[in-house]
C-alpha cells in the first residue's frame, strides 16, 4: 500500500516538475570539483556531466592547488573542512598565484554560517553555495562566474575597491 501511494504522488507530481533549462555555453567547460567525500565527488560529476562539463576532481586542498596550476580549469568548486589543506587554504593561495589567480572559486559547504561565507568571499572566492546544491543555482552561478571572466577586467564592475585602485 505504501509503495501504490508514492507512485501516485510521483504520477500527479511529474507534471508539475519543471525541468532545469539548459544553459548555452557551459558544453565543453572544466570543472574542478574539490572534496573530500567521495559520494559528493560522484554526485557533482555527474550532475555536472549530464549537462556537458567535464570535470576532474581532488580529495583535498593539496591535490586542488596541484590540479589546479596543472590543468588551468575553467572553474573550481571547493569544500572547506578538509584532510591536510582545507578549502580556505587551498582557496587563498590560488586567489594569489599568478597562473590560478583568474580561476573563479565558488566555496560549496555543508555550513550555513555567514561568518563561513564572509571567510571564503575575503580569501577570494567569487561565490558561496550552502550542500545540498540546486543544480540550476550552481548552473546559473558558474554560466556567471564564466562569463564574467570572458569579458575584460575594464567592463568589470566591482564594489570592492583595492589599494591599488585609491593610490
Amino acid at each position: 500500500m505504501k509503495n501504490i501511494s508514492i507512485t501516485r504522488w510521483l504520477q500527479r507530481n511529474k507534471d508539475k516538475a519543471t525541468p532545469s533549462q539548459p544553459i548555452r555555453g557551459l558544453e565543453n567547460l572544466n570543472v574542478l570539483v574539490v572534496d573530500d567525500s567521495r559520494t559528493q565527488l560522484h554526485v557533482m560529476e555527474k550532475m555536472l556531466n549530464a549537462v556537458g562539463i567535464n570535470t576532474m576532481t581532488a580529495e583535498n586542498g593539496r591535490q586542488a592547488i596541484l590540479v589546479a596550476r596543472h590543468q588551468k580549469p575553467d572553474i573550481i568548486l571547493m569544500d572547506i573542512v578538509m584532510p591536510e589543506i582545507n578549502g580556505f587554504q587551498a582557496t587563498r593561495y590560488l586567489t594569489r598565484q599568478p597562473d590560478t589567480r583568474h580561476i573563479p572559486i565558488i566555496i560549496i559547504s555543508g555550513s550555513d554560517q555567514d561568518s563561513d561565507k564572509a571567510w571564503g568571499l575575503k580569501l577570494g572566492a567569487r561565490d558561496y553555495m550552502k550542500k545540498p546544491v540546486d543544480k540550476s543555482e550552481l548552473l546559473r552561478k558558474i554560466a556567471s562566474l564564466v562569463k564574467l571572466e570572458a569579458r575584460p577586467v575594464s567592463e568589470i564592475s566591482s564594489p570592492v575597491v583595492s589599494a591599488r585602485q585609491v593610490v
